[in-house]
């Protein structure tokens, strides 16, 4: 076997595969290394870096699309407590924070009823890391060595992965499965679930044999037969199974002969069938939309993120939904978005403008319907007269152009209409 403890590495604390993202995780690891290998004051943990250094260490393109992506990972892992920095303006100095690494983080998932535990960290050698700057595969790769034992192997479900990349089980298969940076160790048939057996794996470099690791026992949470409902929970940007290697106590032990359950009746099996539909879903988001769809105008798995997500912006439309809505978990969860205070800073702006123009609409329209069935008629001082829309005079009220004291006869109020006497509203015959 190959030795690598003499290799340098980078440290992340394992928390990270809990709320961060690839692009994340990818600009963390580089601030490591950029405050390993100079740039650096070691004492306080800080780093000196730009924007475009970074994109450059990345290997991604250069351009607004590449500094984008770094500046929304940079703000992410800010608002995470992760780094700190003052500004990202030309070069800056980030602090890389402390963590405590006895800290255990428990997240409830719909497909593991103990939930998923994180804590500790992974260590990633640095010679690697360069090979793990293309899609998905940092978190595919740091995601396996976290989960490799040594004495016992660790499966991992494809509704996991679909967690800890944040995306959904069928994406996480097509990832996974494209990936070179690790290696699926096929765990043959499960005699008590009469199903091929969830899937280990091990990263690109591991020299371990995969026969090896194959043969490896495995530790299992609950009786793949029993299905215990739990409370959903609520999003929190990513989500994983956890067993610390510390945690399980193994000996090896003779197979236990198969014990024959009871057969169920038809009915049984179809309640059975409805509770586990209830209680698995493919993806967290698909659980939050379920909660959120007694009311008929969510319609989708985006429009829940929309209310949700702090991560995503908040249309006009959902804002109104958070408002009024009879859903207990709809209001709750937007106004809880709509106050974050790093919500805000990203995306209130944006909203804003959306609520006033449609503020503005709103009193237009109420403006112009006034004057529905009427003849609008603007009369000048050398005796001519023309007839304008509603529109046209909500145009002159809007600006001051104009004042009234009726509504019904609009005089004056600015040199730029010095021609104009008055307009007069008058009923249609």
């Amino acid at each position: 076997m190959k030795n690598k403890t003499n290799e340098n590495f980078v440290q992340i604390p394992n928390k990270m595969f809990m709320n961060t993202n690839n692009d994340e995780k990818l600009v963390y690891v580089k601030l490591l290394q950029s405050q390993m290998i100079g740039y650096l004051d070691k004492d306080n943990r800080t780093t000196m870096t730009t924007v475009s250094l970074l994109v450059t260490l990345l290997g991604w393109s250069k351009g607004q699309y590449s500094n984008k992506k770094v500046v929304k990972a940079l703000n992410g892992l800010k608002d995470k407590k992760y780094i700190n920095f003052e500004s990202i303006q030309d070069v800056f100095t980030v602090q890389i924070n402390k963590w405590n690494d006895k800290e255990e983080h428990i997240v409830p998932v719909d497909w593991k009823q103990s939930g998923v535990k994180f804590s500790g960290h992974t260590q990633i050698r640095l010679s690697v890391i360069d090979n793990l700057l293309e899609g998905k595969d940092f978190t595919l790769y740091a995601y396996t060595e976290y989960r490799k034992m040594k004495t016992h192997q660790y499966r991992i479900c494809y509704e996991e992965w679909g967690f800890v990349l944040r995306m959904t089980k069928d994406g996480a298969f097509k990832n996974v499965n494209s990936s070179e940076v690790i290696i699926k160790v096929s765990n043959g048939f499960d005699s008590d679930t009469k199903r091929r057996e969830t899937n280990s794996y091990l990263t690109f470099d591991s020299v371990e044999d995969v026969k090896e690791v194959s043969l490896k026992p495995t530790y299992k949470a609950q009786s793949s037969k029993s299905v215990v409902k739990e409370q959903e929970p609520e999003l929190v940007e990513d989500d994983f199974d956890n067993f610390e290697e510390e945690e399980l106590s193994f000996k090896a032990e003779a197979k236990k002969p198969l014990i024959k359950e009871k057969k169920i009746t038809k009915k049984q099996a179809n309640e059975l069938k409805d509770e586990i539909n209830k209680f698995f879903g493919n993806t967290m988001e698909d659980n939050i939309f379920k909660k959120m769809a007694s009311d008929k105008r969510i319609t989708s798995v985006e429009q829940a993120m929309e209310i949700q997500d702090i991560n995503k912006p908040m249309s006009l439309e959902m804002r109104k939904v958070v408002q009024d809505s009879d859903n207990f978990f709809v209001r709750e969860s937007g106004n809880k978005k709509l106050k974050n205070k790093a919500w805000q800073k990203k995306f209130w702006s944006d909203l804003k403008e959306e609520i006033d123009k449609a503020k503005e609409l709103e009193y237009k329209t109420k403006f112009t319907s006034k004057y529905l069935y009427n003849t609008i008629t603007e009369f000048y001082k050398d005796g001519s007269e023309y007839v304008i829309s509603a529109d046209k005079l909500y145009e002159y009220f809007n600006h001051r152009l104009v004042y009234t004291d009726d509504e019904y006869t609009y005089f004056i109020n600015s040199d730029m209409l010095s021609d104009l006497k008055c307009i007069k509203v008058t009923e249609k015959y």
